[in-house]
């Protein structure tokens, strides 16, 4: 669980990000930016802490409907991330972090975030036991009164590969 605090907090600052470009953004077309990313991870497989830099791309779209709804998307997915551990053991890290909502008389809101960790040995072949999946998702949906109807938490990490 101290995986998803550390990633709800990351998520946080996606969304405070992508909250001020979409109070710049017209509605309609998504703004998208690509920058450089430092990451940080403790592998709960073997207790071995990397840290790696990769490209984080962020696409917020943002939708007034005909009936008056606002639909927001924002998609998060991180390209290229090497890690290593200070003993100098190489990781390679693939993750995407979704956010959807609606807002009108019913609302809903989406989120997940989906997480792979591959160990890669000194010689670039696989070694098993020590990667590792993070999986998040949450689902909540509120009548036009604010009370909440649905709501649903799935997490599911996936045991050492």
């Amino acid at each position: 669980m101290r995986h998803f605090a550390r990633r709800g907090a990351f998520a946080l600052l996606v969304l405070a990000g992508a909250l001020v470009a979409a109070t710049c953004a017209a509605a309609g077309p998504g703004v998208s930016t690509t920058e450089p990313f430092t990451y940080g991870m403790t592998n709960p497989c073997t207790g071995e802490a990397f840290v790696g830099d990769g490209t984080l791309h962020t696409t917020m779209s943002e939708n007034l409907s005909a009936s008056g709804n606002i639909e927001s998307h924002l998609e998060a997915r991180i390209d290229g991330l090497k890690a290593v551990t200070l003993t100098g053991k190489k990781y390679v890290v693939q993750d995407t972090f979704n956010w959807q909502f609606t807002i009108a008389k019913g609302s809903e809101e989406t989120f997940d975030i989906v997480a792979h960790y591959v160990r890669v040995g000194e010689d670039g072949s696989l070694v098993l036991g020590d990667d590792f999946y993070e999986y998040m998702k949450t689902h909540i949906t509120a009548n036009a009164n604010g009370m909440v109807t649905a709501s649903k938490v799935d997490t599911n990490n996936q045991p050492c590969q």
